[in-house]
């Protein structure tokens, strides 16, 4: 069976009023034992340090998503061992990234990026979001593609929405690169026109059937935002549905 997480976003609405995302862990161990925290929504360093103690303090799994690009310009994003060290102090296990041009990128390049990550006993993604830069299936493919033959250990979160904002299907997607995915972010979108997204049970994705081709150590995360009176049912769909 997978791991099944929760990404903050699943709170916007309280993070939008800046609530710290320290303070949803207590409420998010009762629900899962993954939890992904968003750099966009941490303001200090001392939040930082509040995460890494409220997710020690019930035991849990952390990821770090970071909204920026792994490379640009054929180098690794200049601040990127800063987004490394967060990731430490805070005890996560995972970063995940967008795209970037890391497909342009040198081997010497992606060999100093899984360097710098390995130093710090960290694991690496990159996600498919909703730009045409980092959201087709092409520029996707390229980039996954050029990791692997660099043997790079970096990882890949397949956001299973995101491609009907670039007018992608998101199965077509799922079977092209389900060899490359390691990471698995769950939602349900309305539809390729005009897409939004929607609770689990009231999107057009069929969701279940293609966790199931996954393998069993491949984390799911809920990531889309749900009403606080909803998310523990939402969960409770995910948990039967995976």
């Amino acid at each position: 069976m997978h791991i099944l997480g929760i990404n903050t976003l699943v709170y916007q609405s309280q993070l939008s009023q800046e609530r710290r995302q320290s303070t949803l862990v207590n409420e998010i161990a009762r629900l899962v034992t993954l939890v992904e925290v968003r750099r966009e929504f941490i303001r200090d360093q001392v939040e930082l340090k509040a995460i890494h103690d409220a997710v020690e303090q019930h035991h849990m799994q952390l990821f770090y998503s970071v909204p920026e690009s792994i490379a640009m310009n054929g180098s690794a994003h200049p601040q990127l061992e800063t987004f490394l060290e967060e990731a430490s102090a805070m005890g996560a296990a995972r970063v995940k990234f967008n795209q970037g041009d890391i497909k342009d990128c040198s081997a010497e390049v992606i060999a100093d990026i899984d360097a710098k990550a390995a130093e710090r006993k960290l694991a690496l993604t990159i996600e498919n979001d909703q730009t045409p830069e980092n959201g087709t299936l092409d520029e996707t493919t390229q980039a996954l593609a050029r990791l692997r033959d660099c043997g790079s250990r970096i990882g890949y979160t397949f956001d299973l929405g995101n491609w009907f904002w670039q007018g992608g299907d998101p199965v077509a997607a799922f079977e092209a690169l389900s060899s490359y995915i390691t990471d698995f972010h769950l939602k349900n979108i309305s539809g390729p026109v005009d897409p939004e997204t929607t609770m689990l049970e009231d999107g057009v994705i069929p969701w279940r059937q293609l966790v199931a081709k996954l393998p069993d150590s491949t984390p799911v995360l809920l990531e889309f935002p749900i009403a606080p009176e909803q998310v523990s049912g939402q969960v409770d769909i995910a948990k039967r549905g995976i």
